[in-house]
């Protein structure tokens, strides 16, 4: 060690002990902490170096070594519609490009069925609120009349979130370019309305084309993203009913519309997402408490002081970070960073379990009707098991623990109780490469010495 190195690092010790930390936690605090204050980001994965790594046949030759380079630096823009399908371990890096040509077929045809199982249960909702005399247009509390089959009533309400959800979504401004290459004939300036397709375009439901119609304050462009961000919400609310639609999806989607033309392809990497996820969506809340708790023990153990001072608060259940979890830093990063971060985070996790995975198969479920689709028979191969029970924390844990240790100082003096906690990380624009760096300093001073039978509350 040089004599600068050894001295900063003596000082961060000396700092760590006077705080009143123990040595093993003063040194991983300081570790984490001088390894976000120095170095550049790394390189992302260009296109050349994407395209150098497939042989003839399509395959990727040395996978790991493009994992590698992405969960240090993230992707350019330009590779990011054909490397996310990778990262989420919808295609396989073995697969030939036929192969991933017929997959792709198959995906669009998924995603077209889903979509006409949406128009047959708008249908049939219109059917039976004739027939029972229940009225849709309620109080927006209220739901649909009881005498409305209950499969009905769940759809109907999850149009009207998504809706709502939908025309409030941050979605970037596609450019010229991206804007002709979606431009459809029609009303609504190219939003085609369901009396008119006959089969002739994608579903959008009547309160989606009503509500879009009146949206005066959006942009045509902006309408046309709204549109197919309602067909990729409503598809999966009806691909996985027992989840359904939890507000937090829109702001999950709305990156994949931004970066796949391709709407079939933008819904089956959501897909995919949501199975690493799902459990943050439950009702029961079990699996955003188990995140949290997670993130619990990674600040008990990386600074006692700040954990102890969290807990004199009321904020030692860390639902100042609840945002933060469930839409994977999406609000508080600019959607560029965001997305850069979610594919270091994809890319960290597959680097760590390689050799583990089953690539998707081909046999798909049959359609049937709302609700028969089993949630752990997923059409794209069975939804996986992301992170044994009682395991070290992924990097996403590591990465908000870091953000929350970079505002130590803030956390001590300023925050008295639990509000002042909320208010401070709702407020915070995040370092994303600063905070990434403690984030792998963390990750390396506390995995081995991880406890995950530590209690926290």
């Amino acid at each position: 060690m040089s004599r600068a190195a050894g001295s900063s690092s003596g000082a961060a010790l000396a700092v760590g002990a006077a705080l009143g930390l123990g040595a093993a936690a003063a040194a991983a605090l300081a570790v984490a902490l001088l390894s976000g204050q120095k170095g550049n980001k790394a390189q992302p994965l260009t296109k050349e170096a994407w395209k150098e790594a497939h042989d003839e046949g399509g395959r990727i030759v040395d996978f790991a070594g493009i994992l590698e380079q992405i969960r240090m630096g993230g992707c350019h823009p330009d590779v990011r519609e054909e490397v996310w399908p990778y990262l989420l371990r919808l295609v396989s890096p073995s697969s030939t490009a036929e192969q991933r040509s017929t997959l792709k077929a198959d995906l669009a045809r998924r995603y077209s069925d889903l979509l006409q199982r949406c128009q047959d249960l708008e249908t049939s909702l219109d059917s039976a609120v004739v027939r029972t005399g229940s009225s849709v247009a309620v109080a927006e509390n209220a739901g649909v009349g009881r005498s409305v089959p209950a499969h009905l009533a769940q759809f109907a309400e999850a149009q009207r979130i998504i809706v709502l959800d939908a025309i409030r979504t941050d979605l970037l401004q596609p450019d010229a370019a991206s804007e002709s290459s979606h431009r459809t004939n029609g009303a609504m300036n190219g939003l085609v309305p369901s009396a008119d397709r006959r089969g002739g375009g994608p579903w959008l439901g009547r309160v989606a084309e009503e509500t879009l119609m009146n949206a005066t304050h959006l942009s045509p462009a902006s309408r046309k993203a709204a549109a197919r961000l309602i067909h990729l919400l409503s598809a999966y609310a009806v691909h996985d009913p027992e989840t359904g639609y939890c507000q937090g999806m829109s702001d999950l989607a709305a990156p994949f519309l931004t970066i796949f033309e391709d709407d079939s392809m933008a819904f089956w990497c959501f897909e995919r997402l949501l199975q690493r996820t799902s459990k943050n969506f439950r009702h029961d809340e079990t699996g955003m408490r188990e995140q949290l708790r997670g993130l619990a023990r990674v600040l008990e153990q990386a600074d006692p002081v700040v954990f102890h001072h969290l807990r004199q608060i009321g904020a030692g259940e860390c639902f100042f970070a609840y945002r933060m979890v469930i839409v994977q830093l999406r609000r508080e990063l600019p959607m560029a960073q965001a997305v850069t971060l979610w594919e270091i985070l994809w890319a960290d996790e597959y680097w760590q379990r390689l050799g583990s995975w089953t690539p998707p198969s081909l046999s798909w479920p049959s359609s049937g009707s709302w609700g028969s689709f089993d949630k752990n028979l997923s059409s794209l191969g069975g939804r996986e098991d992301y992170q044994a029970a009682g395991s070290a924390p992924e990097l996403l844990l590591f990465f908000i623990a870091a953000v929350a240790l970079r505002q130590r100082r803030r956390l001590i003096d300023d925050c008295r109780d639990q509000d002042d906690t909320l208010r401070l990380f709702n407020s915070l624009r995040v370092d994303l490469w600063g905070s990434l760096r403690t984030a792998r300093g963390l990750q390396r001073s506390l995995a081995a010495q991880y406890q995950p039978s530590s209690s926290v509350y």
